[in-house]
């Protein structure tokens, strides 16, 4: 049975503050949300520094090595060293973890099959040029070469998608007593309950939940819905594509990255999510729609 970790950080801090009510300041005590760095390593080979709310510090680093295409289902791990903070449930799968009190903010995920020297991740391949930099021609053209496309074929009830906003708020607690964290949820198909992970970051949020399924051994995720809480930026498609999420939904806008990346790798994403109205913006098909709706 996976039970909540006792050592894990609490999401936010109290602190005291000054209460400003019609010019007169007092005294008084706000939740604030935690937002620190963490190091993320491979092999002991510095991956990236990313700035998150600490308690699911290993759900957050193998769904980002998952993401990136470094490791793929749970046996490519041979060991992980983190402080025992870094958890947020027990027992931690049929994962070795090595706890240790002194890797605060860190995570050094150790492969059973070492990368190639400088292989750390789909996107460390894209090229760049003084002219452009990045473009975005070449993130499409690496993410259709690094990664499968999304074959999910259910269809979903629109009732089901409209609910989704709502069930993502019932579980966002830390917002609740913040008001300063994303949230990113997951529900399958046939499910009724929906998975929440909250975090500073929109994309840390998706990977705590791809994590988690990773250590589950839930990955594919093929059949599922991702809904978050702000905007639909491209990393947010990319991940979900990248665990087989056929469903993206968001509150906000997306991105034109977002859409061309969803369109190109079959996921279906729904924008402005707000009681019974959206916009879809690729492949309908899995959405039980009325009859005369276009398709492309």
């Amino acid at each position: 049975m996976v039970e909540p970790s006792p050592l894990a950080r609490r999401p936010q801090e109290r602190l005291e503050i000054t209460r400003l009510e019609a010019g007169r300041g007092s005294s008084a005590f706000d939740e604030v949300a935690r937002e620190e760095p963490l190091q993320l390593l491979v092999d002991g080979m510095p991956l990236a520094i990313l700035l998150r709310t600490p308690g699911s510090d290993l759900e957050l680093a193998l769904g980002l090595m998952h993401a990136e295409g470094i490791i793929h289902r749970l046996s490519d791990v041979a060991l992980v060293r983190l402080a025992p903070s870094g958890q947020a449930v027990w027992p931690v799968s049929e994962l070795e973890v090595g706890a240790d009190p002194e890797a605060e903010n860190l995570v050094d995920v150790h492969l059973r099959t070492p990368l190639p020297s400088g292989d750390l991740g789909w996107q460390r391949h894209l090229p760049a040029s003084s002219a452009c930099g990045i473009c975005g021609s070449a993130t499409m053209e690496a993410v259709q070469r690094f990664q499968a496309p999304v074959v999910g074929h259910r269809r979903w009830p629109m009732d089901r998608v409209f609910n989704l906003p709502r069930l993502l708020a019932a579980s966002q607690p830390v917002f609740r007593s913040t008001g300063g964290l994303h949230a990113a949820g997951m529900v399958a198909w046939g499910a009724q309950e929906m998975e929440v992970a909250e975090d500073v970051g929109r994309h840390n949020a998706v990977d705590k939940l791809v994590g988690r399924a990773l250590l589950d051994g839930r990955l594919p995720l093929t059949d599922s819905c991702l809904v978050v809480s702000g905007r639909a930026g491209f990393e947010i498609v990319q991940k979900a594509a990248a665990a087989q999420v056929s469903l993206v939904a968001s509150i906000s806008a997306p991105s034109s990255m977002a859409v061309q990346t969803a369109r190109l790798l079959g996921v279906t994403l729904v924008g402005f999510l707000r009681g019974e109205t959206g916009n879809v913006y690729s492949h309908p098909e899995r959405l039980e729609l009325q009859p005369g709706i276009e398709r492309w």
